[in-house]
């Protein structure tokens, strides 16, 4: 049942991820805690498939990939993620997960009433910040997505260039946060199970994202998944 779980959720999270840009941490990490039975090995499990999917859309759409417009906020992201790795690791995974779970609500409920009027201008400043906030979320819960994209949305000109540009970032910041998880000890055989699990969820999500989502209502199950997540972060602090 864990495989399945795991497999499926994967799925979903990577065929949001391939419609929006990010969206497969936030999913992920609304269940796989529970199964993972840590908090930290879930999100090394997390960062290893988006790396995985990142490197391959990055490859896909490289000739549109803005480099110039990735170093001001991989360099807040490489300072930032790594101390918010080594925060995690030493945090009790009872609080981590109750944290975890404020964080869901707050971001479901950002989602929800807010995301739509928030709009992010180009330039160094709003570059470290996003590269810093996401560092943060991404090192304590590998769901940094949502800064990037609104940065990566505000400084590109097309959709080409959105998605290979924020799908450079992610491999680049992936496959960075991952060789920390590995060197404070969170990449254990539990893990390199589940990653192979995710990655076949992420052949099926990518299918899932390219051709039968182009024929349903995106806002809908947007909605529905910011529903979820809320109802998740509620079930992570009271339960």
């Amino acid at each position: 049942m864990d495989i399945i779980i795991i497999f499926l959720g994967c799925a979903l999270g990577c065929a949001l991820n391939t419609i929006c840009g990010f969206g497969f941490g936030v999913v992920c990490m609304m269940f796989l805690p529970y199964i993972m039975g840590s908090t930290v090995q879930a999100a090394t499990v997390v960062n290893a498939v988006t790396f995985l999917q990142a490197a391959v859309l990055a490859v896909r759409y490289r000739r549109h990939i803005r480099w110039k417009l990735l170093w001001t906020p991989l360099a807040a992201y490489l300072v930032v993620g790594a101390a918010a790795v080594r925060l995690a690791v030493g945090l009790d995974n009872e609080l981590l997960k109750r944290i975890l779970g404020a964080f869901l609500l707050v971001l479901s409920g950002y989602f929800i009433f807010a995301a739509k009027r928030v709009r992010m201008r180009a330039g160094v400043r709003n570059g470290l910040i996003a590269g810093t906030v996401g560092g943060v979320m991404s090192g304590m819960f590998a769901t940094g997505g949502p800064p990037a994209s609104l940065y990566f949305s505000a400084v590109t000109e097309t959709k080409e260039e959105y998605l290979a540009t924020i799908q450079a970032y992610f491999t680049v910041t992936n496959f960075y946060v991952v060789a920390v998880r590995a060197l404070n000890g969170a990449l254990t055989e539990a893990v390199a199970r589940a990653v192979g699990v995710g990655v076949a969820g992420l052949l099926l999500g990518n299918f899932l994202g390219e051709m039968v989502f182009k024929r349903v209502d995106v806002n809908f199950i947007r909605k529905a998944i910011y529903v979820m997540m809320a109802l998740s972060g509620a079930a992570m602090v009271f339960m």
